[in-house]
């Protein structure tokens, strides 16, 4: 899943010049995006944006991803563009649209 694809195909070494070695470094952020998710989805709730159920199902989720990326064997699937588009497809498996 990479969230600027259309329905057109990426040539490997296009794929691999441009992205190279970024899920690497996303291994390492993995943790703190998961943190950055929780609080945007609280503070999407306190504007309004997301009711409190909403926001309320996603910090639930994101606390479960939360220890999972600590591990040594997480890793972000092939065919996963980034961490970002990993948790959210962790997210819209578990929550339907509301993980979007």
């Amino acid at each position: 899943m990479k969230l600027w694809q259309k329905d057109t195909a990426v040539d490997k070494a296009v794929e691999q010049f441009t992205v190279g070695k970024d899920k690497e470094f996303d291994q390492l952020l993995a943790p703190f995006d998961v943190l950055g998710n929780i609080a945007h989805a609280k503070m999407l709730a306190s504007v309004g944006l997301l009711t409190a159920e909403e926001a309320n199902q996603l910090v639930k989720s994101l606390q479960k991803i939360y220890p999972k990326t600590l591990g040594v064997d997480f890793a972000i699937p092939e065919g996963m563009e980034d961490i970002h588009s990993y948790v959210e497809y962790l997210l819209t498996q578990e929550l339907g649209d509301t993980g979007k």
